[in-house]
């Protein structure tokens, strides 16, 4: 497959063209080429991080703004903590250093912050971390101070008490990844790492070089947490409500012009944000491996960061086409860096694309909404994958499941779902869509692969009840002239499933048609009248007879749901049922006493059938009257709509209150 030629030459000649950092800004490179929407609303990069010195990187952090509405009410003696608390002593190269016995105190309290309330525990945390950086200033120059002085007891003191550690600074970055503050979350906590790495980059000559080794230092939890902030915050930011300018525009043509919304924009911004802190993972991991000789690979970007940066190209809600190549690029990446790994290391590999890797990509190209083209891609990388998995080419299982065959169905359907005209422009490039009856097609066939694969012994695809209901979809989103046909077919191979797997006792049963799934067929048929003609056509008499022929067909298709549907063990007819039935009758069947006896004849078996007690719950506005069956408003509205004079009406509406009068002094 094309999509993946890249990949399979990245894989042939990558041990030959790595060396140091030369992969990484060959791909950060690659990578920046390709163009995502600009103007954001926001200046991601110019965005001031704390660099410099030693002093101004504390005045950078120090001065964060906090919300005093939101800010901790510390207690008096936390400020007073390092010197009421017995210290202990730990050895750390060849200095001996006193670590803070209450610092396991101040990281449970952040973990019961978080778990209290998400979105202030970063800023209590925060503003914590800040004093507790102050004091552990104070600390350094106090011993500093003792030491040009030329104390006797300065030699032999020991070194100042180390307040908060790495793994502290760790926890208020979780604290903001976890918050749901989007894309001001992960900026503070970037700004956070930022401190970390210039700590270590500025302090050489600085007043903080003797205690660079006690100093916080990030390490590859830092950077991971970060990565899924900005992670987070990308699909934090597509979801937001945000009204595209100037949606609605239309060329000399008349065709509809795609602006992309500006939250869809922002959250471009906050994937490649998270794409580049991990090429400065990478960097940092070379950087080390390149200047320690005992370094063990603790930076080294693993498969769990890579997802990452895939899950925030995948779920951007409103993707376009540049989303998903941006993950396909990753997967490239990925697949090198793997192949390098595998000939230069003596372990295993800690990058490796899996399953769940294929299951990103494929959403990706699933939620490019504005993609005509996205579903097929997805399809053609699910074949790809199937052929690579029956090949036995690669080393971890990428066998797909169901999950990956209901994403590219999802997409097919979804497309069907949305469909308009058939011609759109797109950032001055017209695309033509594929029409709704071949994506639903697209989905039956899928539908049947699914099944064939099953037979095969050991398969982990199997149908499920949600295969059916993505098929049953499509077809319904159609408003095709034989939707009601393959609805039905596609109903009964349900049905006929579940019957099959009750038949195994030591078998899951995975297929339970629900009373939603019937309802779906009877609902396609009760809106197909019309579906394939046109007005000109019921003027000829010949024309008109063909017509109410294959109409009445239709309704026999959704008088058989009905009927499967009362017989059914797994479902029961609801409110929803009668009406869609009662809606058949008045569109399907010609208008005559037959019509209407058949429509009073459904009422009153809605409310002769007892309410399932499920029902009873709901609200006093939507809860059908107490005796009455699954009647409701609407039923009565269809059925006033169906009935041809109101003394008719009047006429079954006394029958009924008389019955439901009679039921309710019985229940009582």
């Amino acid at each position: 497959i094309t999509m993946f030629s890249a990949s399979s030459k990245a894989l042939a000649a990558g041990a030959r063209r790595y060396s140091g950092g030369q992969l990484k800004s060959r791909f950060s490179t690659s990578l920046g080429r390709l163009s995502v929407p600009a103007n954001s609303s926001r200046a991601f990069h110019n965005t001031t991080l704390a660099r410099g010195k030693a002093g101004s990187l504390w005045a950078a952090f120090s001065t964060i703004p906090l919300d005093s509405n939101v800010g901790p009410a510390l207690p008096a003696e936390t400020t007073e903590l390092h010197k009421s608390m017995q210290e202990q002593r730990i050895s750390s190269g060849d200095n001996n250093i006193l670590k803070h016995p209450q610092e396991q105190i101040y990281q449970h309290q952040i973990q019961q912050w978080i778990s209290a309330n998400p979105k202030i525990a970063p800023y209590k945390a925060e503003e914590y971390l800040a004093k507790l950086w102050a004091e552990q200033q104070q600390l350094f120059n106090e011993w500093d101070d003792q030491n040009r002085a030329g104390s006797s007891t300065a030699s032999s003191a020991a070194r100042p008490t180390v307040l908060f550690t790495t793994d502290t600074v760790n926890l208020v970055l979780k604290a903001w990844c976890q918050s749901s503050n989007g894309e001001t979350g992960a900026l503070r906590a970037e700004r956070l790492l930022r401190w970390m790495e210039g700590l270590h980059s500025n302090c050489s000559e600085g007043p903080l070089a003797q205690w660079e080794s006690i100093l916080p230092k990030p390490d590859y939890e830092s950077y991971a947490t970060v990565v899924e902030a900005w992670s987070r915050a990308a699909v934090f930011e597509s979801k937001r409500p945000s009204e595209p300018s100037g949606l609605g525009i239309k060329n000399g043509k008349g065709r509809v012009k795609h602006v992309i919304p500006e939250s869809t924009k922002l959250a471009f911004e906050c994937a490649k944000r998270a794409e580049e802190l991990l090429m400065s993972m990478q960097g940092a991991h070379e950087q080390r491996m390149d200047s320690s000789p005992t370094y063990s690979n603790e930076l080294q970007p693993d498969t769990q960061v890579f997802h990452s940066v895939l899950r925030s190209w995948a779920n951007i809600q409103g993707g376009t086409k540049a989303t998903a190549i941006r993950a396909m690029r990753i997967l490239d990446l990925m697949q090198e860096l793997h192949h390098y790994q595998s000939l230069h290391s003596n372990t295993e590999p800690k990058l490796q694309p899996n399953i769940e890797t294929y299951k990103l990509l494929l959403r990706a190209w699933a939620h490019a909404a504005h993609t005509p083209e996205g579903p097929d891609r997805a399809e053609e990388i699910l074949r790809h994958l199937l052929s690579m998995s029956k090949a036995g080419n690669m080393g971890a299982d990428i066998m797909p499941d169901d999950e990956c065959f209901h994403i590219v169905m999802k997409a097919h359907a979804e497309s069907v779902r949305k469909r308009g005209a058939s011609v759109m422009l797109i950032e001055g490039e017209e695309i033509i869509f594929c029409s709704s009856v071949e994506r639903a097609r697209k989905v039956t066939a899928l539908l049947d692969w699914m099944e064939l694969i099953a037979l095969r012994p050991n398969s982990k695809i199997r149908p499920t009840t949600e295969s059916y209901r993505i098929a049953l979809s499509a077809w319904a989103w159609s408003r095709h002239v034989d939707a009601p046909k393959e609805a039905e077919r596609i109903l009964f191979k349900m049905i006929r499933a579940n019957e099959g797997s009750r038949m195994l006792s030591d078998n899951e049963v995975r297929v339970i048609p629900e009373t939603k799934d019937f309802n779906t067929v009877i609902n396609c048929c009760a809106f197909a009248r019309g579906v394939g003609t046109n007005a000109e056509e019921w003027a000829d008499d010949e024309v008109l007879e063909q017509q109410l022929r294959e109409l009445e067909a239709t309704y026999v298709v959704a008088e058989g749901a009905f009927e499967a549907l009362l017989s059914s063990p797994c479902a029961q007819p609801d409110s929803a049922t009668f009406r869609g039935m009662m809606r058949a009758c008045v569109n399907l069947l010609p208008n005559n006493e037959e019509r209407d006896a058949r429509v009073v004849e459904l009422f009153q078996m809605a409310y002769k059938t007892p309410a399932q007690r499920e029902n009873m719950n709901l609200s006093s506005n939507m809860r059908n009257p107490p005796g009455g069956g699954y009647v409701d408003n609407n039923i009565l509205r269809q059925l006033r709509y169906a009935l041809p004079s109101p003394k008719e009406y009047i006429r079954v509406r006394e029958e009924y209150e008389e019955f439901r009068k009679k039921n309710t002094a019985s229940e009582e």
